[in-house]
Order: structure tokens, then C-alpha cells, then sequence
């Protein structure tokens, strides 16, 4: 059995880290306090992956001067890539900042907030699962610094054999829900049935939806249940780690 993990949402709670370096970003490039509720909502409602693209969505609300249901509507049309953001700014005359300046301060508001996170799966799971798996792995949105400050913190790589970053990733197309990270996980892990992806978002679902397609392969998606996520049709949902082990033990 191979298992292979999302980190934010799955295995870390980040609404106090990354979801505020979001909040503080946005206030740095707009001087506006756009409140933490507004920015989930469109993070959640556009299902925005990646959240220094999500600071950019945050800073294209604020500064549109439309109230936020307004502004959801208008960004409709613009919502399906990073590239349709900078053309939303460009059809509306919004300035926006360099995506690498973005990221740089977002990752210092990201270092000022990152002790807030705590475990959602403890590691006495972790060790069962990695116990009973061939193979445990990792594909994560995060930059390579931001995974080793919080696993080394936790403790948590002893329970993981691979691991694929954002730093892996060439080109932000090729980010989820793009294939091409599990393809990369693939291309240096022999592939064997039953593998399982666990994520929480749309675009971990359509990872591995893409994936499967193109290769003819059939990794099973469990979704690790939320608040923000209960709308995505899945067949295999867990809302709790015992939840999540349980499903493990009868598929394997």
C-alpha cells in the first residue's frame, strides 16, 4: 500500500499561519484591513490552492472598491489560473505587485505566524499508517523551507520515505491540479496498487482525477473533510484521523 499526504489542511491546521500571512500580505501591498473572513471566503468560494495566489485574489478585492459579493461575481470569468488574475487586473486597472516581491513578504509574515500550527493528524496515527505502507509520501504546495521548519518542529519526517515541494515544480502550471506532481512522485517511486492520495481540496481531487487519466493508473482519492470542502463529491471522505485509518485498514 502506498499513502500519500497533502500537508495544509491534512495534516497541519494553517488558519492561523497561513491564512493570516494572507490577511497581512494583502494590508502590505493595499494599506487596506481586509477582514479574514472576506479573505477564506474567496480563497474557499474560488478554491484557490495556492495562497500566494490567494493574496493576489485578496489584493484584487481590495482594491477593486466592490463589495465583496461584487466582487465574486466579477472574478468568475478570471478565476481559473494565476494568469487570469494579472488579466482581471489588467481589464479593471489594478496595480499589482511582482509575484516573486509578493511572495518574499508573504514568507516573512508566513515566518512571524508559523508556532500557530498544530497537528490535525497525530503522529501515533502517522506510525500505524506508515506501518502498514509499502510507501508513505508527501506532494505539497509548500516551498521546501516552509515543510522543514514545521516538520522538523513536529517531528514529522520519520513517518514520510517522499517528498515533492513547490521547489520541484517548474512553473506554476504545473502545480495541482495539474498531474505532474504525482507523475513526479511516480517517476522516482515504483508504482503498486493500492495507492491512496489524501488531500482537501478540488485541486487535489483533480490531480489525481488527471493522473489517472493520462496514465491509466488508478490512485484512490480520500478527501479529509472540513468546513470549506463539504461540497466536493467524493466517494472516500474521513473527518477524523481514526476516520482516515480506518479507511486505510479496509482498503488495503
Amino acid at each position: 500500500m502506498i499513502v500519500i499526504f497533502d500537508v495544509d489542511g491534512v495534516l497541519i491546521d494553517v488558519s492561523k499561519s497561513y491564512h493570516y500571512s494572507i490577511r497581512d500580505t494583502v494590508k502590505f501591498f493595499t494599506g487596506k484591513d481586509v477582514s479574514l473572513e472576506e479573505l477564506r471566503d474567496i480563497k474557499f468560494t474560488f478554491k484557490i490552492n495556492n495562497d500566494w495566489d490567494a493574496s493576489i485574489a485578496g489584493i484584487l478585492y481590495a482594491k477593486s472598491g466592490l463589495l465583496l459579493e461584487d466582487f465574486k461575481d466579477e472574478l468568475k470569468s478570471f478565476a481559473n489560473s494565476l494568469d487570469d488574475f494579472y488579466k482581471f487586473a489588467t481589464f479593471y486597472s489594478i496595480d499589482l505587485p511582482d509575484y516573486n516581491s509578493l511572495v518574499e513578504i508573504f514568507e516573512s509574515f508566513y515566518e512571524k505566524h508559523r508556532d500557530k500550527e498544530e497537528l490535525i493528524i497525530p503522529k501515533e496515527v502517522l506510525k500505524q499508517i506508515k506501518e502498514k505502507s509499502n510507501l508513505t509520501g508527501i506532494i505539497t504546495g509548500r516551498p521546501k523551507r516552509d515543510l522543514d521548519y514545521t516538520f522538523e518542529k513536529h517531528g514529522l519526517y520519520p513517518f514520510f520515505d517522499y517528498i515533492v515541494t513547490e521547489d520541484d515544480i517548474p512553473q506554476p502550471s504545473l502545480r495541482k491540479p495539474s498531474p505532474y506532481p504525482l507523475k513526479l512522485f511516480f517517476e522516482n517511486n515504483e508504482y503498486k496498487e493500492p495507492v491512496f492520495y489524501i488531500g482537501d481540496t478540488l485541486a487535489d481531487k483533480q490531480m489525481v482525477e488527471e493522473f489517472n487519466k493520462s496514465t491509466g493508473k488508478n490512485v484512490q482519492f480520500i478527501l479529509y473533510e472540513n468546513d470549506h470542502n463539504k461540497d466536493i463529491q467524493t466517494s472516500l471522505k474521513a473527518k477524523s484521523p481514526e476516520e482516515l485509518l480506518s479507511i486505510l485498514e479496509g482498503k488495503r
